[in-house]
C-alpha cells in the first residue's frame, strides 16, 4: 500500500544513568544517539513491513540531518515531499530515561518544525492525496493540521505525540469543519488533555463524539483500548522482557496500520499493533531493525 506520513524527523539523545544524579556533579551513565522522531519511526516501521512509504519532513544541513537522509534510502523510504533548510540545525529531543526507557524527564530544541505549517502542507495536499493513507502526528502547526484535516481525501491516522501537542490537535478540531479523522493513536495522558475526563473508556468516547471514527488508546504495560462508535474494548499488553520502551507506541501504530492496509479492520487490528509493539522492545533502538511480516505469526 502507499502510505504518506507526515510529521517530525529528529535526532533521539537517551541518557540513562548508572546511579542517582548529584547535583552539580558528573554521573556516569550511558548516552545513545538514535534517528527518532513519531513520523519517522512510524514510517521506518511502515518500510519494513512492506509497504511503499513516503516521509514528509523537515531536515537541516547538518550532519545529523544528513545521516539521517541516507539512512532512509537505504531502507526505502522516499523523501520527494520532504524538505531541507540551509543554516538549520535538527531537530533534537535530549531525554533522562530509566534502565528499560521510561522517560524521566526531557528537553527538546525543535525550532525548525516551524517550517511544518499551513504554506509548507497546502504546497503537498495534491500529492499526499494521491496515497492509500496518510499518518501524521502532531508536530505540524494548529493550520496546517487544520488544513489536513479538511483537505485529505483519503483515510487520516493521527498520533497525538504527547499532551501538549494534543492540545494543539484539539485547536484543530475546534478549527475544522470536517472535523473527521479515520483513526487517533494516543496514550492515557493525551486523551486526558483533549477531553478532560479521568478514565480510558469516557475518554475514548468523547473523542469518538468529536468525530474520530477509531480510537487505540495506549498504556503501556496495562495494554490499550480500542474505541468506535459500535465498541469499547480494553486488550492486555503481551508480557515480554523489555530492553528499550523507546519507539514502542510507533511499532503499534505501525502495527495497526498495516492491519487495516491489510483488510483486517477495527478491534481486530488491536492484535497486530500488539505484537510490533511486543517485538519493538526487545531492541536497543527505538525501531526495531528486525521487524517483518512474520512476526504477526508468531
Amino acid at each position: 500500500m502507499s502510505i504518506t506520513v507526515i510529521g517530525e524527523s529528529n535526532i533521539d539523545i537517551a541518557v540513562v544513568p548508572h546511579s542517582e544524579p548529584i547535583a552539580k556533579s558528573c554521573t556516569p551513565g550511558s548516552i545513545a544517539f538514535h534517528h527518532g522522531g513519531v513520523a519517522r519511526n512510524i514510517a521506518h516501521n511502515l518500510c519494513l513491513l512492506g509497504h511503499k512509504v513516503q516521509l514528509a519532513t523537515v531536515f537541516g544541513d547538518d550532519g545529523f540531518a544528513q545521516n539521517m537522509i541516507e539512512e532512509c534510502y537505504q531502507i526505502g523510504i522516499a523523501l520527494s515531499l520532504s524538505s531541507q533548510y540551509e543554516n538549520a540545525k535538527s531537530p533534537i529531543f535530549l531525554s533522562f530515561n530509566d534502565e528499560v526507557g521510561n522517560m524521566l524527564s526531557a528537553v527538546s530544541d525543535i525550532q525548525l518544525n516551524g517550517c511544518l505549517d499551513l504554506d509548507w502542507i497546502r504546497n503537498r495536499i495534491d500529492a499526499i492525496n494521491r496515497s492509500d493513507l496518510v499518518v501524521a502526528d502532531t508536530l505540524l502547526s494548529v493550520e496546517a493540521l487544520t488544513f489536513l484535516i479538511d483537505h485529505c481525501l483519503v483515510p487520516l491516522y493521527i498520533d497525538t505525540v504527547s499532551p501538549n501537542r494534543a492540545l494543539l490537535l484539539s485547536n484543530a478540531f475546534r478549527n475544522s469543519w470536517k472535523k473527521s479523522v479515520f483513526a487517533l493513536k494516543c496514550n492515557l495522558a493525551e486523551a486526558q488533555a483533549m477531553t478532560g475526563e479521568k478514565n480510558a473508556e469516557d475518554a475514548a468516547k468523547q473523542l469518538i463524539s468529536k468525530g474520530i471514527k477509531e480510537i487505540y488508546l495506549t498504556m503501556g504495560e496495562d495494554g490499550v483500548c480500542f474505541c468506535s462508535a459500535k465498541a469499547f474494548r480494553h486488550f492486555p499488553a503481551i508480557e515480554t522482557e523489555a530492553v528499550n520502551v523507546t519507539g514502542s507506541g510507533d511499532a503499534f501504530f505501525a502495527g495497526v496500520i498495516h492491519a487495516h492496509a491489510m483488510g483486517i479492520k477495527g478491534e481486530e487490528s488491536v492484535g497486530y499493533g500488539l505484537k510490533a509493539a511486543c517485538h519493538n522492545v526487545k531492541s536497543e533502538t527505538p525501531v526495531n531493525p528486525t521487524l517483518r511480516l512474520s512476526v504477526f505469526d508468531e
